[in-house]
């Protein structure tokens, strides 16, 4: 408890970083409002994890009575498993993000405040880890409506333009220079069920005994639902696999985030369906 308590990050005051964002615009920005309501509830689990640490050194002192949560959460950290009073609400609702060992649960957390803070501080990344976000679609959401602002005088509206996403040539992300024009970069995606044949720039089959590989870095925009069933891309002579992007491993409709249109060139769509191929933002 005492070297998770040494590493927590530190407590992000809602003053000091409401006034960053002010900095940055304002929140008359969608990704602004976006990030401010992802730090809000990214100080939440700061505070969690604090107080129940904290609690937790204290029960085992015998300064304070040992309730039933503090009884869990020691029992969880001495198997090196998550305290579920950090994953999830009294109500059952998931607070923070699911991991099936404790080390990497923290360092998940530690990775998230790296790009809040690098956000905060040095302006909006020109890259995104979407695994990071507690709201991925809304983060989406947020896109759409800032390059709907941008086509305001082409009169867009929110509710005709559709998200659209390019797999890029970039595979790491210190090769992004710069933001694009225009939508954003995520990274943090990987394939299930298939890989990514880059000279092709096709999905391919899985090289064996290799059951995750990492998409490259991927262009996310929008486009008005005109443009985009005229414009379909180049997606190989049968067509693209709309493939689901899952939060989880566990592929249930309360993980999923949105579909990407992923090229196909030597296989009908299809055979990728019946593969079950997926993107996922974690693979454990």
């Amino acid at each position: 408890c005492e070297e998770l308590l040494e590493s927590m990050p530190a407590d992000y005051i809602e003053d000091d970083f409401l006034e960053r964002i002010n900095g940055m615009g304002g929140l008359a920005i969608p990704l602004n409002i976006f990030l401010f309501q992802e730090l809000q509830r990214l100080q939440m689990v700061i505070h969690k994890a604090r107080t129940t640490l904290g609690g937790m050194m204290q029960a085992i002192r015998g300064e304070i009575v040992l309730s039933a949560e503090i009884a869990d959460a020691i029992n969880a950290v001495f198997d090196a498993f998550v305290p579920p009073s950090w994953t999830h609400s009294p109500g059952g609702d998931e607070i923070s993000w699911l991991c099936p060992t404790l080390g990497l649960w923290y360092s998940g957390l530690t990775s998230r405040d790296e790009q809040y803070r690098g956000w905060l501080m040095g302006g909006r990344p020109v890259s995104f880890w979407m695994t990071g976000f507690f709201n991925p679609q809304g983060f989406l959401t947020a896109v759409q409506q800032e390059v709907t602002r941008a086509h305001k005088a082409d009169k867009w509206a929110l509710d005709g333009v559709q998200i659209t996403t390019e797999v890029t040539e970039f595979d790491r992300i210190d090769q992004v220079r710069a933001a694009p024009r225009e939508g954003v970069y995520v990274h943090g995606l990987f394939l299930d069920g298939a890989t990514w044949n880059k000279p092709d720039a096709s999905l391919a089959e899985s090289e064996p005994k290799k059951l995750f590989t990492p998409l490259p870095v991927m262009f996310t925009t929008a486009v008005t639902k005109s443009a985009k069933r005229a414009g379909a891309g180049d997606y190989g002579p049968y067509g693209g696999y709309e493939c689901p992007v899952y939060k989880y491993p566990k592929r249930t409709d309360r993980y999923i985030i949105f579909s990407v249109m992923l090229a196909s060139r030597e296989h009908k769509p299809a055979h990728w369906g019946l593969r079950a191929v997926a993107l996922l933002c974690a693979c454990e």
